[in-house]
């Protein structure tokens, strides 16, 4: 796995002095993180813990060896063995949390990750990107990425991101409701954002998605649905019926297609998150 891993975050360089308390107590990284220690100088003991502080195993770490990962969740401590002692910590996890840890921004969307599978890169579209957890991973993986938003304020964090990480991005202020795309793409992506666009113009946005997708090009579209076993609670401007956004691709492959039943973040007044189907569509254009 470590092969695998991505850095994220490093600590300041700490001494005997200078180490956290919190360090030298039982502690445990979050999920999907690993924790490294890198040994300048001297020595320090890595204690392995149980939830309930017993020690199960103890390594020395030294100057130049190639020490264990602390596993995510998993609980330690750490010790001085030496005055002389300078080590720093650093954080890692799997490519696809890096902009989520780094930065604090929402997850890459499950049918984007699941969809790299079918997928090599090429020039893609994010419609609807917000911070850019789709844009940012694709970016990552190698796609030539343009990503358009009508929130100014999110293309401005995404903007500072893709400053920092050096990244080759195209980021734009698009409004998609005026179905006015004029580049071509070898990958059109669109999740959980028709709901909230004007539904007289959903046809002619979703026309020209598909004008402006080269052959053996993809689009992938998630969409909230209005149906009679799971009517949509919520007032948003558009929601797909049964077999409609089937119905736009069927001159198209369709590499994956359902209409699930899910849940949105938003939650009832009983406090249980709404439940609804979602289209959910992967197409290849012959």
């Amino acid at each position: 796995m470590s092969e695998k891993l991505i850095a994220y975050k490093r600590m300041p360089l700490w001494t005997k002095d200078t180490m956290p308390e919190a360090v030298q107590r039982k502690h445990n990284t979050k999920v999907g993180t690993w924790g490294k220690i890198t040994v300048l100088k001297g020595k320090l003991k890595f204690i392995e813990l149980t939830e309930d502080g017993e020690e199960v195993a103890s390594h020395v770490f030294e100057a130049g060896a190639d020490n264990p990962m602390a596993q995510p969740q998993a609980w330690h401590r750490v010790e001085a063995l030496t005055d002389d002692v300078e080590w720093f910590l650093e954080f890692y996890c799997e490519p696809k949390d890096y902009f989520p840890k780094k930065y604090n921004c929402n997850p890459v969307h499950s049918e984007v990750l699941e969809a790299m599978e079918s997928l090599s890169p090429g020039k893609a579209l994010d419609l609807g990107c917000g911070q850019g957890r789709n844009a940012l991973f694709l970016a990552q993986h190698g796609f030539e990425v343009t990503a358009v938003d009508q929130n100014e304020l999110a293309l401005e964090i995404l903007q500072s991101i893709v400053e920092q990480e050096d990244l080759e991005m195209t980021v734009g202020l698009y409004d998609i409701n005026s179905a006015a795309l004029t580049q071509t793409y070898d990958l059109i992506v669109s999740t959980v954002v028709l709901m909230f666009l004007q539904a007289d113009r959903i046809p002619a946005i979703i026309r020209n998605m598909q004008d402006q997708t080269n052959p053996g090009g993809y689009n992938l579209i998630v969409c909230a649905m209005d149906t009679e076993d799971y009517p949509c609670q919520v007032p948003f401007s558009f929601t797909f019926k049964e077999g409609e956004l089937a119905d736009y691709y069927e001159d198209w492959e369709l590499i994956k297609y359902n209409e699930n039943p899910g849940h949105l973040h938003r939650r009832d007044e009983h406090g249980n998150r709404i439940a609804l189907r979602f289209a959910t569509m992967l197409a290849k254009k012959k």
